[in-house]
C-alpha cells in the first residue's frame, strides 16, 4: 500500500479534534507511517486498508497522550519565560456572586439568617444552637435544611434576574 501523508495528517487531526493537536505533530505522523509500514508488512492480506490505517493512527495518538514526556523543572525555567494567567476575571465572578449572596442573606427572614449565622459564621455545632434556642437537635438540623434551601432558592431568582437584565 502507498502511504499519503496528507491523508495521514488528515486521520491525526480527525483524531485529535477532541484531544487537541500535539506539539510534535510531524513525530505523530512519522510514528503512524512507520507503524502503518510494520503492520502492512506484517500482515499478509489486508481486506480493509484505510480501516487499519484509521486503526493505527487512533492507536498512535491515545499512546502519544499516554506517554510521559520528559518536561524540564520548572526551577530550571527562566522566570522570564513563565507567566500567570490573570486571575481579575474570577476575582470579579467571585466578587458578583459574594454580593448575590449577601443580597440574598438581606432578604432572607430573620430568623433564618440568625440561624445560617450562628452555624456557618459564629462556628456553632447544630448541638451548641440547639441548647442556645431550647430546641431539639432534629428541629435545629431541619430548620438549617430549610434556611439553605431558602437561601439557595433567593440567591437563584436573584441571579437569573441579573442575568435577564445583561441581554
Amino acid at each position: 500500500m502507498i502511504f499519503n501523508p496528507a491523508e495521514i495528517r488528515a486521520l491525526i487531526h480527525i483524531a485529535t479534534k477532541r484531544t487537541g493537536t500535539p506539539v510534535h505533530d510531524e513525530d505523530l505522523e512519522q510514528e503512524v507511517a512507520l507503524q502503518a509500514l510494520e503492520a502492512f508488512q506484517r500482515i499478509e492480506a489486508v481486506t480493509h486498508p484505510r480501516a487499519l490505517l484509521v486503526k493505527i493512527v487512533h492507536d498512535t495518538v491515545r499512546d502519544h497522550w499516554r506517554r510521559k514526556r520528559s518536561l524540564e523543572e520548572l526551577a530550571d525555567i527562566d522566570e522570564r519565560f513563565i507567566c500567570e494567567i490573570p486571575t481579575f476575571e474570577s476575582n470579579l465572578d467571585h466578587q458578583r456572586r459574594l454580593d448575590l449572596l449577601r443580597a440574598a442573606l438581606k432578604r432572607l427572614p430573620a430568623g433564618k439568617r440568625n440561624l445560617l449565622e450562628l452555624f456557618y459564621i459564629s462556628d456553632h455545632s447544630i448541638a451548641e444552637i440547639a441548647a442556645l434556642q431550647g430546641r431539639s437537635v432534629s428541629a435545629i438540623k431541619m430548620q438549617l435544611a430549610r434556611s439553605r434551601r431558602s437561601l439557595s432558592r433567593i440567591f437563584y431568582c436573584l441571579m437569573k434576574k441579573r442575568n435577564r437584565g445583561k441581554g
